[in-house]
């Protein structure tokens, strides 16, 4: 695994258990990501079709001097491409320019791309986009042909492709997936229905769209998407403890789709649910952390590989235990700080 050996310090003669602790506290340190790539800026595309050398850095497309869509990439020698999208931002209009997640392009052997989400920049006092476009316009479409061409620029094939996101990254990682063929998306607590997400009025107000209405690009129906997509995967990872996440948005899917929903790893068709327990601290927002991230591309990994699932039920619940301690060790340290 890329991790472990990365994570590598050998004892040597003379060695101290001082010296050796320190030794693994600088690996692991400086698997935690590094700041230059934020200070790098690259060049303005004036499209997405124009990327023949990719720097590392920041990126920009658009066009003439617009800036559509902001990205950071942090290359490797790697045939794997990660994608990272943005949550909501609430009403902290400085996270628009946060990208999710990018210290963690160094746990796990792919290049990583990190995409912002334009919607907060068309849009001022937008506490949530998806990703979603306009009316006439579907930002997902375009943004699965940015992906598309940066992964044919670092020769990465579309199955190689994972995108990956949390709540409303999460929504854009399995509604971009139909456009990139063979990818897999990978979706924690998710807004399938995003009409019951409780920003949904501000998004209708500010973007003058109704989620829960037809769309013309299939932007609000994920199962027109798992009907007409058979080379991607979807991995959804739904917190049981959540009930804004498991009742309002996985189990209408299954009921649809008239499969039973169980602990652990269920598959149905091309659709993975991982349902995963954060114990008493059922929230939402209790999503993955490092390691967890690192056991969920082993996942990936071993799912491509067609590991049969009952090997990978018995892994995804082994992590599962990990996870819970961790939240209801968080949910006990918040107890005592209250």
């Amino acid at each position: 695994m890329y991790f472990s050996d990365k994570l590598c310090w050998q004892y040597t003669k003379n060695c101290s258990m001082k010296e050796f602790g320190a030794n693994l506290d600088r690996v692991r340190k400086s698997m935690q990501g590094d700041k230059k790539f934020l200070e790098l800026y690259g060049p303005h595309y004036n499209n997405i079709y124009q990327m023949e050398d990719l720097p590392n850095g920041r990126l920009s497309f658009g066009e003439g001097q617009e800036e559509k869509y902001n990205c950071l990439i942090q290359k490797k020698d790697s045939n794997y491409l990660y994608v990272f999208f943005n949550g909501a931002i609430g009403k902290n209009i400085k996270c628009k320019n946060n990208f999710n997640r990018w210290k963690w392009a160094n746990l796990i052997d792919a290049n990583v791309l990190n995409v912002l989400d334009p919607m907060y920049f068309l849009y001022h006092d937008l506490p949530i986009g998806w990703y979603w476009g306009t009316s006439e316009t579907d930002f997902r479409q375009e943004i699965a042909a940015l992906i598309k061409n940066a992964a044919s620029a670092l020769k990465v094939p579309f199955s190689n492709i994972v995108l990956y996101g949390s709540s409303a990254g999460g929504t854009a990682a399995i509604y971009i997936a139909h456009y990139i063929p063979g990818c897999t998306a990978v979706a924690l607590n998710p807004q399938i229905r995003p009409w019951k997400h409780e920003w949904h009025k501000e998004f209708k107000e500010i973007v003058k769209i109704d989620t829960e209405k037809y769309d013309k690009f299939h932007r609000n129906n994920f199962y027109w998407h798992l009907d007409n997509t058979d080379d991607c995967k979807y991995v959804i990872l739904t917190n049981c403890r959540s009930r804004r996440d498991f009742n309002w948005q996985l189990v209408p899917v299954a009921q649809h789709y008239d499969f039973a929903v169980e602990y652990g790893l269920t598959r149905y068709r091309n659709l993975y649910s991982w349902i995963f327990d954060t114990g008493e601290i059922g929230r939402h927002s209790a999503l993955d952390y490092p390691a967890v991230f690192i056991a969920i591309d082993n996942f990936v990994r071993r799912l491509k590989e067609g590991i049969p699932l009952k090997q990978l039920n018995s892994y995804v619940k082994l992590i599962n235990e990990f996870w819970r301690d961790h939240w209801e060790l968080t949910f006990q340290i918040e107890k005592q700080d209250t």
